[in-house]
């Protein structure tokens, strides 16, 4: 079996009609005995000379391969299984070695820069953080020069990044979401949040980090909305490929039939310290093959295979409690119903960003400005998440609230009915109508007023007019 672990599936030029499919239960296995084996390499990788450069440590630990058979082995597995990792270097373990700091990542092109410029602009003018960020790009075809330069020099501590120059794209042959995964490994950052180009936020999202189910885990990942029930592709997939995995799939919506999707990618934390060897099977997932021949056929793009991936090769994660709500303004023949964007809540059940833009409904090519002033939660299934949050000081009021004489009493959450989202209107029903704050409100409505200096400077670029970032966004400084 270890031989055939090291069998070559296929060639990066390759053509995709020669192979016929895919089999993601093997790779599944082949990545869990990787991480086995990583978790062991990685230590022998620590203790080589503290002074040497990355390239002479990989060059030590290649001529130890010669007389250790777990270290040529793990050599050989990685190369087989995520060779898009060497083009700088010759293992994950000196890309591991390189992380540090905290940031935010981007990733987009051409069609997603408008957008992507207010939402870098909304973490920077309104919200006032100072992480770095990393925005990444598919060559010149995908962002032209013109753009990466306004990017680069309309804020500070920003780097737009060719991912072609980190990673082999002959292997990936990346294209729209695929990037993501690959834009949050290739970034510099030991802890990364990804954010969508159309996503944004009504508080830092610096607080995520203090988020009890992060701190648990390393990672943070957010429930998608309640729509399309009945969807039984996914659930069969995850059965086929992965017999061995926790409870949380299993007591998911999705496996109970009630929705299509279970995650939603907009944002995404992972400490690439601590949770690596994840993140390179999420990659595997979104890889030119895996991704054409299988996982782009069962689920929606890049959205599943986050959780998935940590499945797969058995890390664990946590969710934020609530599935994805609405923010946006009342439906006008339904004061109990809310129409907008999907919007996510905090680990206390405040609202704290939302995706699909600045407009009523993309989805229904409804381009009007969206006003923002009210929000309602998608309700969500607390227990799993509460087996990773409850700390002891959680318990202990829970027992007290309910008195109860032992914490161990405590009686898991009760499941609420989910909200109704209406998906070509934009629009949800079934549950409590809130108004955001003054300050939310104000802040949601000025990146609308952001998004007219973004769009004049898109239309100006792409009339081959010489724009200045700085002027443009002066009077938001």
């Amino acid at each position: 079996m270890m031989a055939g672990m090291l069998k070559q599936e296929y060639t990066k030029q390759q053509k995709i009609v020669t192979l016929a499919a895919v089999d993601f239960a093997w790779i599944s296995r082949k990545e869990r005995v990787y991480k086995s084996l990583w978790n062991h390499v990685l230590l022998i990788y620590q203790t080589l000379d503290a002074t040497l450069r990355p390239r002479d440590k990989e060059a030590r630990l290649q001529e130890l391969a010669r007389t250790r058979p777990e270290v040529d082995f793990f050599l050989r597995l990685e190369q087989r299984l995520f060779p898009w990792i060497q083009v700088r270097r010759k293992t994950s373990l000196s890309l591991h070695e390189s992380f540090h700091g905290r940031g935010f990542v981007f990733c987009g092109g051409d069609k997603q820069f408008q957008m992507m410029v207010t939402s870098i602009q909304s973490l920077r003018l309104k919200l006032h953080s100072r992480l770095p960020i990393q925005v990444f790009f598919m060559g010149e075809k995908d962002l032209s020069a013109k753009r990466q330069d306004y990017l680069r020099r309309m804020t500070h501590n920003i780097e737009v990044l060719d991912i072609t120059q980190h990673l082999d794209n002959d292997y990936l042959r990346l294209k729209g979401w695929a990037i993501k995964p690959f834009a949050i490994l290739a970034s510099k950052f030991e802890e990364a949040i990804f954010i969508d180009a159309d996503a944004y936020f009504l508080r830092t999202p610096e607080l995520l980090f203090d988020d009890p189910g992060y701190k648990a885990t390393g990672s943070l990942f957010f429930y998608d909305r309640t729509i399309l029930p009945g969807w039984r592709k996914g659930p069969d997939w995850i059965r086929a490929n992965q017999p061995f995995m926790s409870n949380i799939p299993q007591n998911s919506r999705s496996f109970r039939g009630a929705t299509a999707h279970e995650q939603e990618s907009g944002v995404v934390l992972i400490n690439k310290k601590w949770r690596l060897p994840a993140l390179l099977s999420v990659c595997k997932m979104n890889s030119f093959w895996e991704r054409d021949l299988s996982v782009y056929q069962t689920f929606y793009g890049d959205k599943e295979t986050f959780y998935i991936g940590f499945e797969i090769i058995q890390e664990p994660y946590a969710f934020v409690r609530n599935y994805g709500g609405v923010i946006g303004e009342l439906k006008p023949e339904d004061d109990q119903s809310i129409c907008g964007a999907q919007m996510h809540l905090d680990y206390q059940g405040r609202p704290l960003w939302w995706n699909s833009g600045l407009v009523k409904n993309k989805n229904n090519d409804d381009y009007r400005d969206l006003y923002f002033g009210y929000w309602m939660s998608g309700g969500g299934n607390q227990t799993n998440r509460e087996l990773v949050i409850r700390d002891e000081d959680m318990k202990i009021k829970l027992a007290y609230e309910l008195d109860l004489d032992f914490v161990d009493d405590l009686p898991p959450p009760e499941e609420p009915v989910d909200p109704v989202w209406d998906y070509m209107r934009g629009c949800m029903g079934g549950w409590k109508v809130e108004v955001l704050s003054e300050d939310e409100a104000e802040r949601a409505n000025s990146y609308v007023v952001m998004d007219r200096i973004s769009k004049r400077a898109e239309s100006l670029i792409s009339q081959d007019q010489v724009v200045d970032p700085k002027s443009d966004w002066e009077s938001f400084r």
